[in-house]
């Protein structure tokens, strides 16, 4: 597989493309941002300003690609946008990878289960389902899907410490363990879906899920300042709109029983190992 399309080529995606760069692989970065096509191109990527409402756009972005590596976010018209995808691709496309949540398993059946690849999907939220929808119209459109559902994304310049100095930010007890993934275990787990005989559905995230708060904590102790003042559950209710206190409330302890087959071991398979490589990306600790 040699031509690869990186359909919404923004955090995630930019790593991946220099990855796959690396590889001697040719990619199309698509973006909806002008502003960002110099530093794809700066990628060693073929940088393309697409339209996905536009059928002309959607065609000159996919029509000869191999595999297509889906990372932009769902549009309000699901099926409009899968039908326009799936006509847009050519007869030579091998993987289409969707980079969905892992929010599209809905929530736990019961207090401390555990997620992995065969749990069924239960009772998603409005978020969850939008991108269960997303992967249900991805099959039935025919297209050679797989999917990777993608716990909590974090990395160099997504830490928490950049929440941590933003006045207002809401820390509480009682926040569920949840489930994250290092950027760059991501970018390893998305290439391995992309090579042959990879199943139809790997779940990317780390081996220790873990509250919000025991992981501000952390940082705060990396970084050397003291954490912010920490407010009981009613307390943040008051203060989070509905919907941060859902993604803040909403998290999943997840793992994997197809990634060791995939890629072995993680580089960063805790929080610990994560948080700290990527405050030193930062330039934050040495």
């Amino acid at each position: 597989m040699k031509k690869i399309v990186v359909l919404g080529c923004g955090y995630v995606g930019r790593v991946l493309a220099r990855r796959l760069v690396g590889q001697e692989r040719t990619v199309r970065a698509t973006t909806t941002t002008q502003a960002k096509i110099d530093e794809l191109r700066a990628l060693g990527a073929e940088p393309f300003l697409l339209e996905t409402d536009d059928p002309a756009s959607l065609a000159a972005a996919l029509h000869d690609a191999d595999g297509v590596v889906h990372l932009a976010p769902p549009s309000e018209d699901v099926a409009g946008e899968v039908e326009r995808i799936a006509a847009a691709c050519g007869d030579g496309l091998q993987v289409y990878l969707y980079g969905s949540t892992t929010g599209a398993f809905g929530q736990p059946v019961a207090d401390g289960e555990w997620i992995d690849e065969s749990t069924p999907t239960h009772d998603p939220g409005d978020r969850g389902r939008r991108r269960f929808d997303y992967e249900r119209a991805l099959e039935g459109a025919g297209l050679p899907l797989r999917t990777v559902r993608i716990a909590g994304i974090y990395g160099p310049d997504r830490t928490l410490s950049r929440s941590l100095d933003r006045e207002g930010f809401v820390l509480f007890e009682g926040g569920p363990p949840t489930s994250r993934t290092h950027v760059d275990d991501l970018a390893t787990l998305l290439l391995a879906m992309l090579e042959p005989g990879a199943p139809p559905l790997a779940i990317a995230c780390d081996d220790e899920p873990a509250p919000t708060l025991e992981v501000a904590r952390y940082t705060c102790e990396l970084l050397g300042r003291p954490l912010p003042p920490v407010r009981s559950l009613d307390e943040a209710r008051a203060q989070l709109s509905p919907a941060a206190l859902e993604m803040r409330l909403g998290g999943r302890r997840c793992r994997s029983i197809v990634r060791e087959g995939l890629v072995g071991a993680l580089a960063y398979p805790t929080y610990r190992e994560g948080v700290r490589a990527s405050l030193r990306a930062e330039g934050r600790i040495r």
